[in-house]
């Protein structure tokens, strides 16, 4: 069986597969320790896509070093899979786009957006040949919330506690949290609308991330209708960069 990870900033989402078959899942906080993990018996591989610092990955490597397995981490480089990574210096490109953007072009077989809503919103599209067109990288719904909460004097509310509409706010709380959603919405909305400048009409979306769901949910029904979710994508992207 293989242990697959995906760590972000905040969060470590895991399945373990075997025999070609997802056999269980789950997700927890990174600070909360690799304690959540599941059991390691039978478990002869793990791959792992890392976005999070060297502390939670050496965390992690103790915490498996115990079961006498070595840690596999997904690395980005200039071509893999039939994609083609745009940026000059291949290493600078974060894991997790990359990862994505492989699972994203292998699955659709063709031109593909994907929009990943974690921690940041991360944009990339790929061209109909693998080639990465580039995207953009813009702070998520939490990350937003608290540059509010550290920059401003007169700006306080719960960022916790929130719908995820995008309706106008009444008090300075569901101003914000309806803000930060619009803020999230329309970044989407930009995106698709350049990536049909950049390649021809039918490409496929595919959105994942925690907040993926909030996203979707708000935009247009004539652009939701084109968009796939798909939550497991950087993990789906680990059979071809790490076979």
């Amino acid at each position: 069986m293989i242990l697959e990870c995906d760590i972000g900033n905040t969060r470590c989402k895991w399945r373990v597969v075997g025999e070609g078959a997802e056999e269980n899942r789950g997700a927890f906080d990174c600070a909360d320790g690799f304690g959540e993990l599941p059991s390691l018996d039978g478990i002869r591989r793990v791959k792992v896509s890392s976005v999070a610092g060297s502390t939670v990955n050496e965390e992690l490597t103790r915490t498996l070093a115990s079961a006498k397995l070595e840690i596999e981490f997904a690395r980005t480089s200039p071509l893999k899979a039939g994609v083609e990574n745009a940026y000059a210096d291949a290493s600078k490109l974060g894991v997790d786009r990359w990862v994505a953007m492989i699972a994203g072009y292998n699955r659709c077989r063709g031109p593909v957006l994907i929009l990943d809503a974690g921690s940041a919103l991360t944009v990339d599209l790929v061209a109909a040949n693998g080639k990465h067109l580039g995207g953009y990288i813009t702070p998520g719904i939490q990350l937003m919330k608290s540059s509010l909460l550290a920059e401003t004097d007169g700006v306080r509310f719960d960022r916790h506690n929130h719908s995820s509409g995008t309706a106008f706010g009444t008090d300075t709380a569901s101003a914000v949290h309806a803000g930060v959603v619009a803020a999230q919405v329309g970044a989407a909305i930009v995106a698709i609308e350049e990536a049909g400048r950049k390649v021809s009409a039918g490409f496929a979306i595919l959105l994942t991330g925690g907040d993926a769901n909030v996203i979707c949910t708000n935009l247009p029904a004539t652009i939701s209708a084109e968009v796939t979710m798909v939550p497991e994508l950087v993990l789906d992207g680990l059979q071809w960069v790490l076979p």
